[in-house]
């Protein structure tokens, strides 16, 4: 249970960086970052081993996804594999068209 909540959490703020590539020219650049932030989170602070994320940004809907998948030492011997996956909005910002400030 604990390596699924790690892999989430790590999988959640992922795409929480990756929701702020909406404005930027560059939002493939934030794909890089926002998946060695979930890989550093799960297997530094979640202990898990070979951690690997995979993000996306599909410009067509406007939802970024993050999937993280690792694997968890047990207790009493042996290891398995969690996978978990985020998804959000891209932020993107726009002039409001009333003009007002």
């Amino acid at each position: 249970m604990y390596a699924r909540n790690v892999a989430q959490t790590a999988a959640r703020e992922g795409v929480s960086y990756l929701r702020l590539a909406g404005d930027n020219p560059n939002a493939d650049a934030y794909l890089g970052r926002a998946e060695e932030l979930s890989v550093g989170y799960a297997s530094k602070l979640g202990r898990l081993d070979g951690v690997v994320a995979d993000g996306a940004i599909d410009e067509a809907t406007g939802r970024v996804t993050m999937v993280v998948q690792g694997e968890a030492v047990l207790p009493l011997g042996g290891r398995v594999t969690v996978v978990q996956s985020a998804d959000a909005t891209l932020e993107q910002f726009r002039v409001d068209p009333r003009g007002r400030p």
